[in-house]
């Protein structure tokens, strides 16, 4: 007997796969994988894409809507020390109001579990009314996602 564990299931369909697994009947236990397919971007692309986005930046910790898309898309490394470290080599030619830093990614991460999840649970996400930090993520990684010509 095999046991597939998909997003959304109900309580009762995982307390039956616990019991399951319990009792020593099931053979294997799986998650389906929401992985992002990856795309293939020059650094010109790019840097093309997040300066016009970082103008619309009403608030530095937008940095991590960036981070979601490049990190999932892109195949950009998800440490965020490295992943700035890069994007400011990017842009170093460039004069940002809000430049990218650790902080500013690290910060709504920590801050709402739904950020450090993948683009996939961003879209599944239902945002509590009136919750306007995570519309303004979304926002800006859709806005991204289509300057890099990426379907989501």
């Amino acid at each position: 007997m095999r046991i597939v564990l998909e997003k959304g299931d109900s309580e009762e369909q995982k307390k039956m796969a616990e019991a399951l697994l319990a009792n020593k009947v099931v053979c294997a236990i799986e998650r389906a994988d929401y992985s992002c397919q990856k795309v293939q971007k020059s650094d010109d692309e790019v840097a093309k894409a997040v300066i016009e986005v970082v103008g619309l930046f009403g608030v530095s910790t937008q940095w991590a809507a960036v981070y979601r898309v490049l990190v999932d898309f892109c195949g950009w490394d998800s440490d965020f020390s490295r992943f700035c470290h890069r994007m400011n080599r990017l842009l170093k030619d460039v004069r940002l109001e809000r430049p990218c830093n650790y902080q500013a990614i690290q910060k709504p991460i920590a801050a709402n579990r739904i950020m450090g999840k993948d683009f996939q649970d961003w879209k599944n996400y239902q945002a509590p009314k009136g919750d306007r930090v995570f519309t303004r993520q979304m926002f800006i990684a859709r806005k991204l996602l289509k300057l890099l010509s990426i379907n989501a």
